[in-house]
C-alpha cells in the first residue's frame, strides 16, 4: 500500500501497486467519497488487507461509513471485505446480486446489509445520487462503476486501467505515449472479448460514457485523471483493431524460472 492522498475536496484515494513481471506495475485503488452518508469504493487486496485497514483508518474512521460499494467481486476489489464490514457494523453492502451470490461460496454475506444494484439503479449517500454504470470495457459480469453527479465522478472499476512503469499519483505524470500504449494493452488484457465485437456497436458504449461527460475519472487501475475524458475514449476505440494479447505460455515461464536460479 502506498499513501492515501486526496483526490477531490470530498475523495481519498487508498492507492497500490502490484508488480508485474518485466512490464511495470498495476494500480489497485480503493476509493473513500466522503459524502454525508460516506461511502467506500472496494477494498484492496488480500495481501495487503492489514496495511489496507490502516490506511482506512487514517482518513475515515470506519465506524462511520455508512456504504461499501464493491464494483464486482475480483480478488482485488475484496481483499478486506470481511474486516470492512467487521469494522463499519452499520454499513450497506452496495453490490451486484450475482457478484453476492458468487461470494457466498465461499464465506456467508450478510444478506440483510445488501443493497442490490443494476447498471442504471441509483442511492441516495446524503448529500448526492450515485449512480451505477457499467463501465465499456470490464472483465467480471457483474461490473457496476460509479458516477457520482455532485463531484462529477466516474469510479470505472478496470476500465481505463493501464500498466505504467512506476507508481505516480496522478496519470499526468505518466507520459502520453506510455498512456496510451499502457491503456490499449490493459484492455486487450482484461477485456479480451473487445477485439470480437463490431466497432460501430462498442463506439456507442463509449458514446454512452462520453455523454456522461464526467470531468475525472478514477479507475481502480489507473492513477487519478481529469480532464481526460475525450482522450481516453479515443484509445479505447483504437482497442479492438488492436493486436490481441497473448499470454505467456510454458516455454516462457521456463525462461523466467531459469533466470530466477542464476
Amino acid at each position: 500500500m502506498d499513501k492515501p492522498h486526496q483526490v477531490a475536496p470530498d475523495i481519498d484515494v487508498l492507492p497500490a501497486h502490484f508488480p508485474i513481471l518485466d512490464m511495470g506495475f498495476l494500480p489497485v485503488n480503493a476509493f473513500v467519497i466522503k459524502a454525508a452518508e460516506p461511502v467506500l469504493v472496494d477494498t484492496g487486496m488480500g495481501m495487503d488487507s492489514e496495511e489496507f485497514m490502516k490506511a482506512l483508518e487514517s482518513v475515515i474512521d470506519p465506524q462511520d461509513l455508512k456504504w461499501v460499494w464493491l464494483t464486482h467481486d475480483d480478488a482485488d476489489h475484496t481483499g478486506s471485505i470481511r474486516k470492512v464490514l467487521e469494522a463499519a457494523p452499520t454499513a450497506r453492502l452496495a453490490v451486484n446480486a450475482l457478484a453476492m451470490l458468487r461470494m457466498s461460496t465461499t464465506w456467508q454475506v450478510p444478506m440483510d446489509r445488501a443493497c442490490w444494484l443494476n447498471s442504471g439503479d441509483s442511492i441516495s449517500v446524503g448529500d448526492r445520487k450515485l449512480t451505477a454504470v457499467r463501465p465499456p470495457l470490464f472483465d467480471n459480469p457483474t461490473t457496476i462503476g460509479i458516477y457520482d453527479e455532485k463531484s462529477e465522478t466516474f469510479f470505472s472499476s478496470d476500465c481505463f486501467g493501464a500498466i505504467i512503469s512506476s507508481p505516480v499519483q496522478d496519470a499526468d505524470e505518466v507520459q502520453e505515449v506510455d498512456l496510451a500504449q499502457g491503456m490499449i494493452g490493459w484492455a486487450s488484457v482484461d477485456s479480451p472479448w473487445v477485439h470480437t465485437v463490431e466497432p460501430s456497436k462498442f463506439n456507442q458504449e463509449l458514446d454512452r460514457i462520453r455523454q456522461m461527460a464526467p470531468r475525472s475519472i478514477l479507475s481502480t487501475h489507473l492513477p487519478p485523471a481529469r480532464s481526460k475524458m475525450e482522450q481516453f475514449l479515443k484509445l479505447l476505440a483504437a482497442v479492438p483493431a488492436s493486436e490481441p494479447f497473448v499470454a505467456p505460455d510454458q516455454a516462457a515461464l521456463e525462461q523466467i524460472l531459469a533466470q530466477m536460479r542464476k
